[in-house]
């Protein structure tokens, strides 16, 4: 049978409370459903615990399975990727998207490159928050990028945090941080024409989308733990076909 908590162990798995809140939460447009059935033999996979995250336009089911061989349980996608905390994809949760990732014509030098990264329009003095658990490595001032932190989230993930009016109290390279953190507030310190924060997400040192990394995926199980995990979700999968007369 799952304990009576299992919903709260599950959302405070990906998702930590803002710093000074004690209720976890995500972006204003994320949504989490969680579905579950306790059995009397809770199965390895989805039958035991069902998540479905939905992620603005994006969905991702969640499996807590427990590996037979070791006995531990942890959260994996429909791939084997073990899932850890959710990534914060807008660190001003009242700020306002003002670009997005791709080629843009920049406003200051006039000219189109990529822009790796998400703006979120926010006035000065608006709090920052860490996107994740993570070590600060960089803050300080980097030429067009103005006041900036980067934090290391471990397993090739990376965040930065651009165009800072001044940085909290502490932050400072090697200090450890928690998701949900004040890190800084929003400026218009570098190359910016208005107070916003340039916020990129960097996966083993490439700048990716940040409104399209959902987790810190911490490694894929493989050989016949994975082979195991595949044959489980698959199974559970028929059942639920059956259960509902697909």
């Amino acid at each position: 049978m799952l304990a009576a908590n299992s919903e709260d162990a599950a959302i405070d798995h990906f998702v930590s409370p803002p710093e000074g809140e004690t209720v976890a939460s995500s972006g204003p447009d994320d949504r989490m459903k969680l579905s579950y059935a306790a059995e009397e033999t809770p199965s390895l996979a989805a039958g035991a615990f069902d998540m479905v995250v939905k992620l603005g336009n994006s969905k991702v089911d969640v499996y807590r399975y427990r590996d037979p061989d070791t006995g531990k349980t942890g959260y994996f996608d429909a791939e084997g990727y073990r899932l850890g905390q959710y990534l914060l994809r807008n660190p001003v949760p009242d700020g306002r998207r003002t670009s997005g990732f791709g080629n843009r014509r920049h406003p200051v030098l006039g000219y189109s490159r990529m822009h790796a990264a998400v703006d979120w329009a926010a006035p000065v003095g608006t709090p920052i928050y860490a996107a994740a658990d993570g070590v600060v490595t960089f803050s300080g001032k980097r030429g067009g990028e103005g006041r900036m932190t980067v934090i290391d989230h471990g397993h090739g993930y990376e965040t930065s945090y651009s165009h800072q009016s001044r940085f909290a109290d502490g932050i400072k390279a090697g200090v450890k941080v928690r998701q949900g953190e004040v890190i800084g507030y929003v400026g218009q310190s570098g190359l910016a024409t208005g107070p916003h924060l340039h916020y990129a997400v960097s996966v083993n040192g490439r700048k990716v989308d940040p409104m399209k990394v959902h987790f810190v995926r911490e490694g894929r199980l493989s050989g016949t733990a994975l082979t195991k995990f595949e044959k489980a979700v698959a199974a559970d999968g028929e059942k639920h076909e059956a259960a509902a007369g697909v």
